[in-house]
């Protein structure tokens, strides 16, 4: 099942369930994109449907099995300076192609 983010963005996949026992939290093991692995609280998460859908973009722990690389989330546009999402393809403010 994916992992989606509040804004959209798939995080992953779901690979298993655990559970912390020292605070008897529930943990969903998510197979991000990259190939690595996170641990995303419960609690973090808004609605099991389709998809699981995170509460809030997660600032998740990754685990020691192996670690998803850190990507921008704003990248700058070459023509103007103006700072955008990562995910822009287009400048919102001058119309430049950045990706």
């Amino acid at each position: 099942m994916q992992v989606v983010d509040s804004k959209g963005a798939i995080v992953g996949s779901i690979r298993d369930f655990t559970m912390n026992t020292a605070d008897m939290t529930i943990l969903l093991v998510v197979e991000t994109k990259a190939g690595g692995e996170i641990e995303i609280p419960l609690s973090e998460v808004s609605s099991i449907e389709d998809v699981v859908l995170l509460g809030r973009i997660s600032q998740t722990t990754s685990t020691s099995r192996a670690t998803a690389p850190d990507y921008p989330s704003t990248i700058t546009c070459r023509s103007c300076g103006t700072t955008l999402p990562a995910h822009a393809k287009f400048c919102a403010k001058c119309g430049t192609q950045v990706k």
